[in-house]
């Protein structure tokens, strides 16, 4: 019975692993682009760079926006879209920047295999 137990507590966590797995980005790194050009990019959206850094495969940004909200943000590095938005408002900020709200969502749209994912705390 505890031989069971420990079988089926191994393959839960190899599974839940595999799963954690495919949220790396996979772009081959000899199409990866500068990160210099992702930091002019950013830049020239009027957010100031904290840091750059490779993480899962992925370009990891931190910085602030030009209200001075804190943003984290992930890059696929090979075609330099964004991934994932974290964006952390002050007490007096609004999300106007980042939500159109005049344009409805529609189901098709929210299939999207690979949208970006956004937060908003």
């Amino acid at each position: 019975m505890k031989n069971k137990l420990v079988i089926m507590l191994i393959a839960s966590c190899l599974v839940s692993g595999t799963a954690l797995a495919d949220d790396d980005c996979t772009d081959p790194v000899s199409q990866w682009q500068p990160r210099d050009q992702l930091r002019q990019m950013i830049e020239d959206k009027g957010w100031k760079v904290k840091q750059i850094k490779v993480d899962d495969g992925c370009y990891k940004v931190k910085g602030v926006d030009r209200k001075g909200n804190r943003i984290k943000a992930t890059f696929f590095p090979a075609s330099l879209k964004i991934r994932e938005l974290k964006i952390k408002f002050d007490q007096s900020a609004d999300a106007s920047d980042y939500l159109d709200l005049a344009t409805p969502m529609t189901s098709e749209s929210n299939k999207q295999k690979n949208k970006p994912k956004v937060t908003i705390d």
